[in-house]
């Protein structure tokens, strides 16, 4: 019986080798599936939702219609159209003064041709008031690259 096992010979070098590239292929295929779900599809997610944030904003446009200021230069008033194709979420108002910036959230939602008209608080602290800047805000975030500025020239009573 001994004799037996002895004489027995093992696996072939050419057979052992084809098995042992199989196995590799196999489990690289295995590991490979479950990292491009992983990583690269959460990464292509995150991609996709960048590219239409800025898709967004390309279609995001604000016009400054009409700006005043009272005499005392300490309040301003001011109109702002939506001219572009999306809804905004907001437009943001910044007043640039002689000594500093004050900004404002208060137009809130406008559709596509749609007008924000208001007007500051009556101590905006910003000194004498020189220009105003208006930013279009989208669902995604605040469109920087939008920015409409007009001088203010205009006073009312």
């Amino acid at each position: 019986m001994i004799n037996y096992f002895l004489n027995k010979r093992g696996i072939s070098p050419l057979i052992a080798s084809v098995l042992l590239i199989a196995f590799t292929v196999t489990l690289f295929i295995i590991i490979s599936n479950f990292v491009r779900k992983d990583v690269v599809d959460t990464s292509l997610e995150k991609g996709g939702e960048q590219i239409g944030k800025a898709f967004d904003c390309l279609s995001a446009e604000v016009d400054i219609v009409d700006v005043s200021k009272k005499s005392d230069d300490f309040q301003v008033k001011y109109s702002i159209d939506n001219v572009g194709d999306v809804t905004l979420e907001n437009i943001v108002v910044r007043i640039v003064g002689s000594t500093g910036v004050v900004k404002f959230e208060d137009c809130g939602q406008k559709a596509s041709l749609e007008r924000c008209t208001t007007a500051t608080p009556k101590d905006v602290a910003v000194g004498v008031v020189n220009s105003i800047e208006a930013i279009p805000q989208v669902e995604s975030g605040l469109c920087g690259a939008n920015v409409v500025s007009k001088d203010i020239t205009a006073t009312y009573s």
